[in-house]
């Protein structure tokens, strides 16, 4: 799973990679899968990467979600509607 981390998180995605998560450094593949958080970047920050998915990209706010909620949802590709 390719996996951007919003450059504002670099604490979540060490946590990640200490638990066995890998992160692409292939920066043309498109992404997997979002970690950002949405209340101070939004959808329209400019670090989001320009390579995302057509469709299926997921997008995980880490608003309140511990890091086992994150991981959870990386492992089983799960969310819940933002709105």
């Amino acid at each position: 799973m390719n996996i951007f981390v919003s450059s504002s998180l670099g604490n979540i995605k060490e946590e990640l990679k200490k638990r066995g998560h890998e992160f692409s450094k292939d920066n043309d593949s498109p992404y997997d899968a979002i970690i950002c958080n949405l209340k101070n970047e939004g959808l329209q920050s400019n670090s989001f990467p320009d390579n995302l998915k057509d469709t299926g990209t997921l997008i995980i706010d880490v608003g309140g979600k511990s890091i086992e909620e994150i991981e959870n949802i990386l492992d089983n590709k799960i969310y819940s509607s933002i709105f």
